[in-house]
C-alpha cells in the first residue's frame, strides 16, 4: 500500500500497529482493488449483524467475525518434514467495541492449524518458538485516548498481541522471524503505548512471557519503535529491544523502510543487529545480523509479484555461516474474498537453517 500513498497504517486499520481488521475506509480501499467490486463480507456480515456494518461511521456493539482461510498444495516441501502436505490454515478476528464511540474495544485474533511448526532449538541460547493446531496470537484491551483519527491520536493496549517492531512480515521461513524471536507463535504478553501524527508514529513497550512457553524460553523486557514519513510514499523507522530470559539476554537495534515509487513499485528493507550474553552454557556471548529485502511490483489492482532476498550471520549461533534464501510470488486477486498465488523459494529456508526448496499453490478465501 506504500505505492498508494498509504504510509501509516491506521489509515485503514482499526489498529495503528496494522494487521487485523480494516475500518470502513479500508473495506472501501480493498473494494477499489478488487476485479470484483462487490463486497460480500460486507453484505453477509451487514445480514447477519447491522446493514450499515460497512460504513465507517457504524458504531455496532460488536465487529465484524472474519476467518482468512489458505489452503495449500506443496508441489516441493523440505522445510518441515514433520508437516503433513496439502493443510488449511485460518485466522479468524473478533472486535468487540465496549462503547459507542469506540473508545474502548476488545480485540482477539485467532489461529487455525497455523502452521504447526515444533519448537526448534536452533543453537544453544536460541530457540524458533512452535505451537498447536488452535493457537490464541491476540486477545488485548485497547483504549484509544481522547478525539483520535487517522491523523492524529493515541492508543494504550494490553494483552497479548504481536510487538510493534519493524516490517511486519508473514513468511515463516524469513530470518527476521524466527532468529529474531518474531516468530509464527511469538506473541508475548504486553502493555504498550502507541502515538501518531501525520508525519510520525512511535510506540513504548513492555512485555512478558504467556506461560505457554517452556520454562527457558520466558522473556522480559521492552522496547521502542519510531516511524518518520517523509514523503507521500515513504517510511523510515527504527526501533530496539533489551530481553532477558534463562536461554539468553540479547539487545536488539534496527532499521527498516517501506518505499513505493511510482504506481507499480515498492520496496520493503529491515536490517537488525543482536548482541547475545549469558547463552546457554552460561558464558556464551555473541552478535547476529539478519536483513530483508522485498520486491513489489503491481502489475495491475489486482495482479501482484513479488521477490524477497534474506540473509543472516552469526558468530554464535550459526558459527559464523552465512545463511541466504529467496523467494518468488505471484498473487492474482479475483476479489476482495478469494486470492490465488504461487510461490518458488530455495535456499536455508528450513526451520534448522539447512537447505531446502519450496513450490506451491496458495489459495486464500477471506469472508
Amino acid at each position: 500500500m506504500i505505492a498508494y500513498e498509504y504510509t501509516n497504517c491506521v489509515q485503514c486499520h482499526v489498529t495503528p500497529q496494522g494487521r487485523g481488521l480494516l475500518n470502513g475506509y479500508g473495506r472501501g480501499i480493498d473494494m477499489e482493488q478488487s476485479l470484483s467490486p462487490v463486497d460480500l463480507t460486507g453484505r453477509a456480515l451487514g445480514a447477519i449483524i447491522d446493514p450499515k456494518f460497512a460504513e465507517d461511521s457504524w458504531k455496532g456493539r460488536f465487529g465484524p467475525v472474519l476467518l482468512d482461510g489458505v489452503a495449500s498444495t506443496r508441489l516441493n516441501y523440505d522445510i518441515e518434514k514433520t508437516r503433513a502436505d496439502g493443510v488449511f490454515s485460518g485466522i479468524l478476528r473478533q472486535i468487540i467495541f465496549l462503547t459507542k464511540k469506540s473508545t474502548f474495544r476488545i480485540s482477539t485474533e485467532i489461529g487455525l492449524r497455523d502452521t504447526e511448526l515444533a519448537s526448534t532449538n536452533l543453537a544453544p541460547g536460541l530457540t524458533a518458538t512452535g505451537g498447536g493446531k488452535v493457537f490464541l496470537k491476540k486477545a488485548t484491551l485497547d483504549w484509544r485516548l481522547g478525539a483520535s483519527t487517522a491523523q492524529s491520536g493515541s492508543e494504550i493496549s494490553v494483552g497479548r498481541d504481536y510487538l510493534p517492531l519493524g516490517l511486519q512480515l508473514d513468511d515463516y521461513t524469513s530470518y527476521l522471524l524466527h532468529l529474531n524471536r518474531d516468530g509464527i507463535f511469538d506473541y508475548p504478553l504486553q502493555i504498550k503505548y502507541l502515538k501518531w501524527r501525520e508525519k510520525w508514529l512511535a510506540s513504548a513497550y513492555l512485555f512478558g512471557p504467556t506461560f505457554d512457553e517452556l520454562g527457558s524460553h520466558r522473556e522480559w523486557g521492552g522496547g521502542v519503535m519510531y516511524e518518520y514519513y517523509p514523503s507521500e510514499h515513504l517510511a523510515l523507522g527504527i526501533q530496539s529491544l533489551a530481553g532477558v530470559s534463562d536461554e539468553s539476554n540479547r539487545f536488539r537495534l534496527g532499521t527498516y523502510a517501506r518505499w513505493g515509487f511510482g504506481k507499480k513499485w515498492a520496496i520493503l528493507a529491515e536490517a537488525d543487529f543482536t548482541h547475545y550474553w549469558d547463552a546457554a552454557p552460561k558464558g556464551l556471548a555473541g552478535e547476529q545480523f539478519t536483513a530483508f529485502v522485498q520486491i513489489y511490483c503491481n502489475h495491475t489492482a489486482w495482479l501482484v509479484s513479488g521477490l524477497t532476498g534474506n540473509y543472516a550471520t552469526s558468530d554464535l549461533f550459526t558459527s559464523g555461516r552465512h545463511h541466504l534464501s529467496g523467494r518468488y510470488t505471484l498473487s492474482a486477486r479475483l476479489n476482495r474474498n478469494i486470492t490465488l498465488a504461487l510461490t518458488y523459494a530455495t535456499g536455508d529456508i528450513r526451520r534448522n537453517l539447512g537447505f531446502g526448496q519450496e513450490a506451491a499453490a496458495y489459495a486464500n478465501v477471506k469472508f
